[in-house]
């Protein structure tokens, strides 16, 4: 249901401007030449010297300092009903900030871990002889894990969206889909 707003040229008027053709010198500044401009069809008004723009309410509002609803009031404006929530639409955008959450939080889990392994490596191609047979296993193995972690950082990068959804289901390879299999190997 919309809201029946006034007519915006009578409500000008009665307000005691002259209006000649749609024109008039601005009630919010002072002027010499006529600057404010009413549309009749869009029910508007603009002045191109202040700026000042809006509808009838704008108007109102701003040529007696009034809140939005005291305008209303001033004007005779009746509440209409609150707009109509579309559930469809609601929880399409509680996916979407759920996505991108999650996709935030895998990020920021994974760079965590890529920058301690980066580390890591740093620390080892400075000082190689200080791994033990032990300690070189192991750090083959997260040599093999930082791989991982830097694909999975390119998936969220480059990856389709197919490609993130796998990741945030857990699945370690995100080489799913044809197209990124393309980019990754050619």
């Amino acid at each position: 249901m919309d809201i029946q707003k006034p007519d915006i040229i009578q409500t000008i008027e009665q307000a005691g401007i002259e209006l000649k053709r749609g024109k008039s010198l601005c009630p919010f500044h002072a002027e010499r030449t006529p600057s404010f401009i009413v549309n009749q069809k869009k029910q508007t008004f603009h002045c191109y010297g202040c700026g000042e723009h809006g509808d009838v309410i704008d108007f109102i509002r701003k040529l007696h300092g009034l809140s939005f609803k005291d305008a209303l009031v001033y004007l005779g404006i009746k509440n209409g009903k609150p707009v109509r929530v579309d559930p469809a639409i609601t929880r399409q955008k509680k996916i979407q900030k759920d996505y991108e959450t999650a996709i935030n939080n895998l990020w920021e889990k994974l760079c965590e871990h890529s920058r301690y392994l980066h580390k890591l490596k740093l620390k080892v191609k400075t000082n190689p002889g200080s791994l033990s047979e032990q300690g070189a296993t192991s750090y083959a193995g997260l040599m093999g894990e930082l791989a991982q972690v830097d694909f999975k950082l390119n998936t969220l990068i480059e990856g389709s969206f197919e490609d993130k959804i796998f990741l945030l289901r857990g699945n370690g390879d995100a080489y799913r889909s044809r197209e990124f299999k393309q980019r990754a190997v050619g």
